[in-house]
């Protein structure tokens, strides 16, 4: 008998407990149209894997008793949301695993002191509807569509840090199936850990996250003629150099083959166009605008952002550097080499996303995280019947060429983040040698048995980080806790800190 089927039997045995404890609430290949939809769900075609069985719990009990089964069954496992990651294995599994979807686990609620409570499987349309009700925002995602538990950033991180500065609580379950709170007066050691950290320590079922009044935003999003990309990336660097001194503004400029799509983002209605977007208003190579200004709110803003949910095989990869106009003109020459090698039928398209200090300064105010800041990710979508080795290299080669040439000038940061993070990437490793190993004491701590690092399929864990590895690996190297603000001066992000 070959290793992976003792795994098929494991995977099999607690595929018949999990019958058993959840009837009607396990999906498996026995009812075929119902297992493929569950198969098909996640955004990316590249994570259609054919589990053993679907399970879907209903409360953090539930997912405890679930989490139960698979430890004493042995049986590989995966977490999963929306689905919305590309990576493969890393919300989905083979026959030699099952999946815990949390999408049940989606009540939302406000308390007495304007905290949101929201279930792991809420998204942030849901949550921005509900809140809006209120005239409250919070800090998430910029697609409504994304889970509570897949984002990172947001819109406008400068005001408040990142979305994950905003928990002020966690519910998880931890390996021994036991449900604890993490926040900074209970398991503040785990509650740190967890903004940023991904799914190393247990399973978050509940997140509860700052409110604040309802965030006016002003947008537009505009479509500009690549040809022009110097003069884009121009503009964009201008208006990176405002946002250290105005925490409203929001960017992102996004180069497509054939556009590139700039969002202009003001987190309050002026009576006039805020002049930090004039070194765009003053481009001649505006095409269209795909959503004219608009007095709105995160909601308005998530919905004009929401991306197709169309069939696509997707992949994506991130690097962090300064901001530089020599640097971002290079990466966009370096971009279409690559993409005048693709075939035809990709969509191959990279985005800057800018971060000041003011974010970093946000986050260290509400306590610390495990990250680093400012990327420049890049996506592949093609069709199913494309080349996936074509894809992979053009982002793998993207993403090699982005490094190269920041760190030939000096402009290299060490933290990738984890949301726009390809499989191949050392994530965790940016977060810096001290980090790591608050991380890995703490998953010690809380998962004495390696439950999170052994039986889960895949994920940006902590297995894969090797004392090793890190002994000559500087904390000046790794881009230790650093962010860069947009005039390219470094400032210290805190370590994480209970």
């Amino acid at each position: 008998m070959s290793v992976n089927q003792h795994a098929v039997d494991r995977a099999t045995a607690a595929r018949g407990l999990l019958e058993a404890a959840f009837p009607g609430r396990v999906t498996t290949i026995d009812a075929w149209s119902e297992y493929e939809s569950e198969r098909d769900r996640p955004w990316s075609q590249t994570c259609w894997i054919p589990a053993a069985a679907y399970v879907q719990p209903s409360n953090a009990q539930e997912v405890a008793e679930a989490l139960a089964i698979i430890q004493r069954t042995g049986s590989k496992f995966a977490l999963r949301t929306t689905g919305h990651t590309p990576n493969p294995g890393f919300s989905s599994v083979d026959e030699s695993g099952v999946v815990i979807d949390l999408r049940r686990l989606n009540s939302i609620s406000l308390d007495g002191d304007g905290v949101l409570h929201a279930g792991a499987g809420s998204t942030w349309g849901q949550i921005y509807s509900f809140l809006e009700d209120k005239q409250l925002s919070a800090t998430g995602g910029r697609d409504r569509a994304v889970g509570v538990t897949g984002f990172l950033l947001g819109a406008f991180p400068n005001l408040h840090g990142t979305g994950a500065d905003g928990v002020k609580n966690f519910e998880v379950v931890l390996a021994d199936s036991t449900i604890v709170n993490a926040n900074a007066g209970s398991n503040p050691d785990l509650y740190c850990v967890l903004k940023g950290g991904g799914s190393n320590f247990g399973i978050v079922t509940q997140f509860d996250i700052a409110t604040y009044p309802l965030l006016k935003v002003q947008y537009a999003i505009n479509l500009y003629n690549p040809s022009d990309y110097l003069n884009i990336i121009n503009a964009t660097v201008q208006v990176q150099q405002t946002m250290e001194t105005d925490p409203k503004i929001g960017l992102f400029t996004n180069f497509h083959a054939g556009f590139v799509a700039v969002g202009l983002l003001y987190a309050d209605w002026p009576d006039e166009k805020p002049k930090v977007f004039e070194p765009f208003s003053n481009l001649t190579s505006l095409m269209t605008a795909v959503a004219p200004t608009t007095n709105g709110t995160l909601l308005s803003l998530a919905k004009a952002m929401s991306h197709l949910l169309d069939p696509q095989k997707r992949t994506i990869s991130s690097v962090t550097t300064k901001v530089s106009v020599d640097l971002y003109s290079e990466v966009h020459k370096a971009y279409l080499n690559v993409v005048n090698g693709l075939p035809a039928g990709f969509d191959f398209h990279y985005t800057i996303q800018p971060v000041t200090s003011a974010g970093v300064q946000a986050g260290e105010d509400r306590g610390g995280n495990t990250m680093g800041l400012e990327k420049v990710p890049q996506c592949s979508e093609w069709p199913k019947d494309g080349d996936d080795a074509a894809a992979q290299h053009a982002v793998n080669t993207m993403a090699r060429n982005v490094q190269s040439l920041a760190k030939e000038r000096g402009l290299q940061l060490g933290y990738v983040s984890m949301t726009f993070a390809n499989a191949s990437q050392d994530v965790l490793r940016g977060y810096g040698v001290e980090n790591i190993k608050k991380m890995q004491a703490t998953a010690a701590e809380y998962d004495h048995d390696g439950v999170f690092q052994k039986l889960q399929n895949d994920g940006f864990l902590l297995r894969v980080v090797h004392y090793a590895v890190l002994a000559d690996y500087s904390t000046k190297d790794a881009g230790h806790g650093q962010a860069t603000s947009s005039n390219g001066a470094e400032s210290s992000s805190a370590v994480c800190a209970s």
